[in-house]
């Protein structure tokens, strides 16, 4: 259908509900997909999409509606092959009729899908902040790294084999993300997790110990960690007492683990990932090194990923 599009507002995984935005031609799109020949703006209707579910739907004006189905991932690939088939093209832009102007409508874009629960209130801050404004470069260095608000920043866990990394990263994520084995080496690939670090979400790694060796499969591995290390924004370095820092140019900070056994001074932090020592610690001193708190809570705007100031 010519000019219509369709978005996903809700999370792209299982939810109780889904809401799917369409614009264009609403009333076409809807009869087509419900059967349903009359409808008035903004009445919620209960109807039904033919061999998919019954959803909730909403005419909210000439050119914008909402469907609402059950959030199953398999009734959601059935609507999205039916809206594919009548023309309707999916995009990532959703529409937001309530903003007042272009400051509000990225504002609220940029909310929909920051992943850190810090960047909401500096979000909803920006609209007032922002009216007017032109950048210095002073404001854009501090928007690119509020920016990992946004999108979550990758960072490294770092060190020689056996000293604790997989562990800890259990630890930080409260589940068995990654290997955990007393043979050095056991981890063979990179692991990631998503993980909340006081309010900061960031996409961590853990990476295969470095050493050397003859297996293909590990070496593989380290190139791969070598990549990731590049793109990160921060690299954990970890040790034991019993082991040496591995050496990095990036930005880093130096992890002693398992602290329950034997301490060591030469370092940021020192935690046990059995006992919780200083785990607490260490997720506030990532999220400070990654977002200063100074940027969070400073007064001037945030050219937020998404807004250009020539949208006002």
């Amino acid at each position: 259908m010519d000019n219509s599009t369709w978005t996903l507002l809700t999370a792209p995984k299982m939810g109780a509900i889904a809401i799917i935005q369409i614009t264009g031609d609403v009333t076409t799109c809807l009869q087509q997909l419900t059967g349903r020949t009359s409808w008035t703006n903004s009445a919620l209707q209960l109807v039904q999409i033919p061999d998919i579910d019954e959803v909730i739907a909403v005419k909210i004006s000439d050119d914008l509606a909402h469907i609402m189905p059950h959030g199953s991932i398999h009734i959601l690939n059935k609507i999205a092959t039916t809206l594919e088939t009548l023309g309707i093209q999916k995009v990532n832009a959703p529409r937001f009729p309530e903003a007042e102007n272009a400051v509000e409508r990225a504002m609220l874009h940029a909310l929909s899908i920051a992943k850190s629960p810090l960047a909401v209130e500096l979000l909803l801050q920006q609209p007032a902040l922002l009216r007017n404004a032109s950048p210095t470069d002073a404001d854009l260095a501090r928007s690119a790294v509020l920016n990992h608000l946004i999108h979550p920043p990758k960072v490294v866990l770092l060190g020689e084999p056996n000293t604790g990394k997989s562990t800890l990263m259990n630890a930080l994520t409260k589940q068995d993300t990654s290997i955990v084995h007393e043979l050095p080496g056991a981890t063979r690939d990179a692991v990631g997790a998503r993980i909340n670090c006081g309010g900061l979400v960031i996409d961590m790694y853990d990476l295969p110990g470095v050493r050397e060796s003859q297996d293909h499969i590990e070496q593989k591995a380290i190139q791969l960690s070598k990549t990731l290390i590049a793109e990160s924004v921060l690299t954990v370095l970890i040790a034991d007492a019993e082991h040496d820092w591995l050496q990095v140019s990036t930005p880093h900070i130096t992890v002693a683990t398992k602290s329950d056994i034997k301490t060591r001074a030469d370092c940021n932090i020192q935690v046990s990932a059995h006992t919780g020592i200083g785990m607490e610690e260490l997720t506030l001193a990532l999220r400070d090194e990654i977002v200063p708190q100074k940027f969070l809570t400073h007064d001037g705007p945030w050219f937020f990923s998404g807004y250009s100031p020539t949208e006002e």
